[in-house]
């Protein structure tokens, strides 16, 4: 796909690194031993098998499918050995072992269905916070990252730059080659802007022919140079859609003291003041706050 994954991404597998993996894993094991324990020392007379699924669910959907297995496998086993090292007396020796077949196939179904519904919760989240045209951020997501970006430049005393782009005779290119064609100079602007800007930025499409951009921690100057850079990138990549060009406005916050929808409002002003000017040009603020 052709979106950079914004930090404002707030999923769990970004929970899933260094000593959390380790203390969720621990704490899992532990918890599975501590009800194999409880199994035992009842004779197998409670099975404690729904809270034992917990830990196994658990893991699935924060660590993936395979990890799940891992702890599935683990809690028959231990639950397994709860069964035979118990005073209860089955019937049939093989009965004990019966059951630990199929509570490893319960558990590996838990796992494989709890996977599968994970998988469907990201690819909603994604639909959800990204354009399905351009898989840049929609209004919403970036409306809440700028938000958050803004809050945390006015906390920290750090410069942030809103960044506004317009495509100038979209209608005409739609009107003259379709809207395929249209769409295509759409996933072109798309991949100019992820290509002309730095992992750390935010870069979304409003809609129609509206992109904006979120440049954190970056200086006049360097804001400036970074317009200039996607300026030349988006024209560049418009060639085989002329008569398409690109407006763009940047306004500098040395502190973010007001509101990121008034933000985005005057980088939009002075995107249509390049476009009072003839087009083809890019119109930079600078604000105090």
């Amino acid at each position: 796909m052709l979106f950079r994954l914004a930090k404002s991404d707030f999923l769990l597998p970004g929970f899933w690194v260094g000593w959390r993996r380790w203390v969720l894993w621990s704490l899992c094991v532990g918890a599975i031993f501590l009800l194999g324990q409880m199994h035992r020392e009842t004779d197998a007379e409670f099975a404690f098998v729904s809270l034992t699924l917990l830990p196994v669910l658990v893991l699935t959907w924060t660590g993936g499918k395979w990890h799940g297995l891992s702890i599935a496998l683990l809690a028959a086993v231990i639950w397994t050995g709860a069964d035979l090292s118990s005073n209860r007396v089955f019937s049939t020796p093989w009965i004990a072992w019966i059951n630990a077949v199929l509570r490893v196939m319960t558990y590996a179904l838990i796992v494989l269905l709890t996977h599968q519904v994970r998988v469907q919760f990201e690819k909603e989240h994604e639909l959800a916070i990204h354009d399905t045209l351009t898989g840049l951020l929609n209004r919403r997501a970036f409306m809440a990252a700028g938000t958050a970006e803004a809050e945390r430049a006015r906390r920290y005393g750090n410069h942030l730059s809103v960044l506004f782009v317009d495509l100038d005779k979209f209608k005409s290119l739609n009107d003259t080659r379709g809207h395929r064609a249209g769409d295509a100079a759409l996933q072109a602007t798309a991949r100019a802007l992820l290509g002309a800007t730095r992992g750390s930025d935010f870069v979304a499409r409003l809609g129609g022919d509206e992109f904006a951009l979120v440049l954190p921690e970056i200086g006049f100057e360097a804001g400036i140079t970074a317009a200039d850079k996607v300026y030349d990138a988006l024209n560049a990549a418009l060639d085989d859609f002329a008569p398409v060009k690109a407006s763009l406005g940047i306004a500098w916050f040395e502190v973010p003291e007001r509101s990121f929808p008034a933000m985005l409002d005057a980088a939009d002003a002075l995107m249509y003041s390049a476009k009072a000017g003839g087009n083809l040009r890019v119109v930079s603020g600078r604000f105090a706050s």
